[in-house]
């Protein structure tokens, strides 16, 4: 569920927000960003850089435990140096079933501040696609699936201790999970001996 602060509800409302679409992609070989923007923008540690022709499909909400498919397209922008030759070096990425996320950063529209970052729609990426059309330019097409897909993967941990603090340090919920043994309870009448 999206929440927003009441002053940016107010607006909202209003039909006053400047709003710039963000895209963040966690490759197994670093973190990329980009803005739809004419310059950079700086976030949460990540520089933004402006990309050609962003477009994200349709984010619709489905119910159920089944992942949904969207995809991402980035266009060739050689004003902002992301050349055709730039893009290709995608395929030297660790970039299948990494995570991207998809951002609204609001801007308050007299004194542009950044107000606030809303994440639209993570997911994993699936598979990227080159497309060299003499009319619309190169593109990428990213291929992606909603977190959804977390649902079918199998979890291979043993609830231990050793386990939890492997994840956690200090947490001491599973302190005494491998120090108890079983204990019968009986309910109602009193077993007979």
């Amino acid at each position: 569920m999206i929440t927003f602060d009441s002053d940016v509800l107010d607006l909202l409302d209003e039909g006053r927000t400047n709003v710039r679409g963000l895209i963040r992609f966690d490759f197994g070989t670093g973190t990329y960003g980009f803005v739809k923007a004419l310059s950079p923008f700086d976030y949460a540690g990540v520089t933004y850089q402006p990309g050609g022709i962003i477009q994200v499909s349709d984010l619709s909400g489905a119910s159920g435990l089944s992942a949904q498919q969207f995809t991402i397209t980035l266009a060739a922008s050689p004003d902002d140096g992301l050349t055709p030759a730039v893009l290709q070096t995608i395929e030297a990425e660790d970039y299948r079933d990494r995570p991207v996320t998809i951002l609204d950063a609001h801007f308050h529209p007299d004194t542009g501040a950044l107000i606030t970052v809303q994440p639209m729609r993570r997911g994993y990426v699936d598979v990227i696609d080159h497309e060299d059309d003499p009319e619309g330019g190169y593109k990428l097409v990213a291929q992606c699936e909603t977190r959804a897909l977390d649902y079918t993967r199998m979890n291979g941990r043993k609830r231990s201790d050793t386990d939890q603090q492997r994840r956690s340090t200090g947490d001491k919920w599973f302190e005494h999970a491998s120090k108890r043994g079983r204990e019968e309870v009986f309910w109602g009448k009193v077993k007979a001996k």
